[in-house]
């Protein structure tokens, strides 16, 4: 049985009081429990349906006060300790653990920035401590064996308010199959299989009520309106999503694609401060037009930034050019078909269609990246309508891949290119997401892997654009929009220090983190118990179309580009215990 308990502390014994519900912490007041210097604080919150506590509540803020300030002494002398010997690291944290439990008056119901985790934020902030300032040093940015002896301190009731105890064990449960490597490696071997046994309806069934179930908020836009509303009040924006890739279809589908990515405008204008829309540009054009497009243009050079202001003015009669020029020159190189260009000039109706709408609607849109043999073309498209559409705040970020050779060279030449032409650049980073089928694509044809050697070094990039952007910021709080997409808690605890240090308004509008629906929980509310900007993805669409959607999601709870996807196990596992047990 869940038990829902308020803990109070009694500053003359300094010991906890379990209280059951509000009218109990009421009576206990009236009958004369001493508890100091009271302070009574209303917390907006969204209430589990499964408990029964109501605000207000009462803390005593002397004793709180004392145990941070203890606990702030505890963390420098443990950092130290951590620099002399690492062997006590288990004790440091042990230690941590400890003083941490006094801070925290615990309830069954997550709290707003306006709660007691107020008070915390402080002591959390010191953690954050743990990551060195120089980050051109690949040891200050630790394996995931190392963060697995320095997790955070998280009171995981709160964190998992939201879900029941059987939502809890199935999340756990998806987590751990994914983090298996077997099953990850071969998970789209086994789509392939399924699919020649005849089997694609049974296994689409089974995956829409597991993985699919995890990671996707539905197959239509309606549904995914009711987790919107619920992560709203839990202080949480979002990122709709149709998330549909590689989609070998016809006109039809495609106009089917971008109206569904209308529509996540649309609903988003609702409420815009809180909200964004994204699109991937292989759900708006078929893949293998794309990447004519992209060799099109890699043909004239690989740095969009130095090309001529006319072919980001009209960027379609560039590609109709350049494809006329391979013909008539007669280099080898591949032209484009008459049903290319057809699909071309319907390719450039469907963005011009969302990208007007997202800008009559005041509404920000992510680009995804994509594999690399894409996103010459997409780095194009993406600077053409930011040139567009970006004069007066970012509307449209581009997505800047970390784990790529050229990936902070790409970043540093599209802020050139922003400030040469008078936009606001919008840009999201991420680490990456198609590292194996880079990998096996630049094996198999024997060309040069675009991907960093080793995880350190994708690590270190990331972290280097991220201080990059957010010198940005601090120079002119208005100059880019940055998105940090990330679910690696080093980066994240790196970004929330550096907006603090660089005394960076944590509100801003053009800065915010974000991170992907059904992972990450633990990371997200700790943001906003930190009053950052937090965004979760909520993708959506039909079960069948989105399976590489699913399939990179199973890559990243392998562990693949430092997810922390262990971390959030053992968060889970311990909440779980906690209610059990």
């Amino acid at each position: 049985m869940i038990k829902n308990t308020v803990r109070i502390i009694n500053k003359n014994s300094n010991t906890f009081i379990n209280i059951r519900n509000n009218n109990n912490i009421n009576n206990s007041l009236r009958s004369g429990c001493n508890l100091g210097t009271i302070i009574t604080k209303r917390f907006n919150r969204t209430l589990n349906s499964n408990s029964n506590i109501q605000t207000p509540i009462s803390i005593n803020t002397t004793i709180i006060n004392e145990t941070i300030a203890t606990n702030n002494k505890n963390n420098i002398n443990n950092n130290n300790n951590n620099n002399n010997n690492n062997n006590n690291n288990n004790n440091n944290n042990n230690n941590n653990n400890r003083n941490n439990d006094l801070n925290v008056a615990k309830f069954s119901t997550i709290s707003t920035p306006n709660s007691i985790l107020d008070s915390l934020s402080e002591n959390q902030s010191n953690q954050t401590n743990n990551v060195n300032n120089n980050i051109d040093k690949d040891n200050n940015i630790s394996s995931q064996n190392n963060q697995n002896n320095n997790r955070l301190d998280l009171d995981t009731s709160k964190l998992y308010v939201s879900k029941s105890t059987s939502e809890l064990f199935f999340t756990f449960m998806i987590l751990k199959v994914c983090s298996i490597n077997f099953i990850s490696n071969n998970s789209q071997k086994f789509l392939n299989l399924f699919e020649k046994l005849g089997l694609s309806k049974p296994l689409n069934f089974f995956i829409k009520y597991s993985f699919f179930k995890q990671f996707c908020a539905g197959e239509t836009i309606r549904e995914t309106e009711i987790f919107t509303e619920k992560l709203n009040k839990l202080g949480i924006g979002t990122i709709l999503d149709y998330a549909i890739e590689e989609l070998a279809g016809s006109s039809e589908g495609f106009d089917s694609v971008a109206e569904n990515v209308c529509q996540t405008i649309r609903v988003a204008a609702k409420n815009p401060t809180n909200s964004f829309s994204c699109v991937k540009f292989t759900g708006l054009v078929t893949p293998s037009v794309l990447e004519k497009m992209n060799h099109l243009i890699t043909n004239v050079t690989t740095n969009v930034s130095g090309l001529p202001m006319e072919s980001f003015n009209s960027p379609l009669d560039f590609y109709l050019n350049q494809s006329l020029k391979q013909q008539q020159q007669q280099t080898g190189g591949e032209s484009l078909s008459n049903k290319d260009i057809k699909e071309i000039k319907e390719f450039f109706n469907r963005m011009d269609k969302i990208f007007k709408l997202c800008y009559e609607c005041k509404v920000p849109i992510l680009v995804d990246a994509e594999q690399s043999y894409y996103q010459i073309a997409i780095h194009h498209l993406a600077m053409s309508y930011s040139i567009k559409y970006n004069k007066e705040k970012p509307i449209l970020y581009n997505t800047y891949q970390m784990y790529l050779v050229n990936g902070m060279n790409v970043l540093k030449q599209h802020l050139e290119l922003s400030k040469k032409f008078d936009f606001k650049l919008g840009a999201k980073i991420v680490r990456g997401a198609y590292m194996v089928t880079e990998s096996e694509r630049s094996q198999r044809l024997s060309l040069e892997n675009p991907i960093l050697p080793s995880i350190q070094h994708t690590h270190k990039s990331y972290n280097t654009a991220l201080d990059f952007l957010l010198n940005q910021i601090k120079s002119d709080p208005n100059s880019i929009g940055i998105m940090i997409a990330s679910h690696n808690e080093d980066s994240i605890n790196l970004g929330t220090k550096l907006i603090k240090q660089y005394q960076i308004d944590p509100t801003n509008p053009n800065i915010q983190f974000g991170q992907l629906f059904g992972m990450a929980d633990f990371l997200s509310f700790n943001l906003v118990a930190q009053h950052q900007r937090i965004f979760k993805y909520v993708p959506f669409g039909p079960v069948e179309e989105v399976l590489p959607y699913l399939i990179r999601r199973m890559h990243e709870n392998k562990g693949f580009i430092g997810s922390n996807s262990d971390k959030e196990l053992f968060y889970l596992k311990k909440e779980i215990k906690r209610r059990l047990f």
